[in-house]
């Protein structure tokens, strides 16, 4: 017996990821190829999945973490250290923002 039709596939970190790394937050923003993030689309990723705030991390903290890479992008080897030094940091749980910003809805859609 076929299978039915595949519905649209779970979304996974790194597909986040990638729609995230493509976003422009702004007319004038840089549009990305997708294997690489900017800190503004990072930022712009992490307020669409509520980790803006008191309770997980400032705009401050994730630029001070990011700026520690030397870098204008990241890719996502280097953004998963990224989240990983900014939940030591704030002693948050990585596993639940790595699911906060799997689970949030591609960009621009506010959950």
């Amino acid at each position: 017996m076929a299978n039915p039709p595949s519905k649209v596939k779970p979304p996974t970190l790194a597909s986040m990821f990638t729609l995230f790394a493509k976003y422009r937050p702004t007319l004038n923003s840089f549009q990305g190829d997708g294997k690489r993030i900017l800190l503004s689309q990072s930022d712009c990723w992490m307020q669409q999945a509520n980790l803006i705030g008191t309770k997980h991390f400032t705009l401050t903290q994730t630029g001070l973490i990011f700026f520690e890479f030397r870098k204008s992008t990241l890719d996502y080897e280097e953004y998963l250290q990224f989240l990983a030094m900014l939940c030591n940091e704030k002693q948050v749980d990585l596993e639940e923002v790595k699911e906060k910003l799997t689970n949030c809805g591609p960009p621009g859609i506010n959950s």
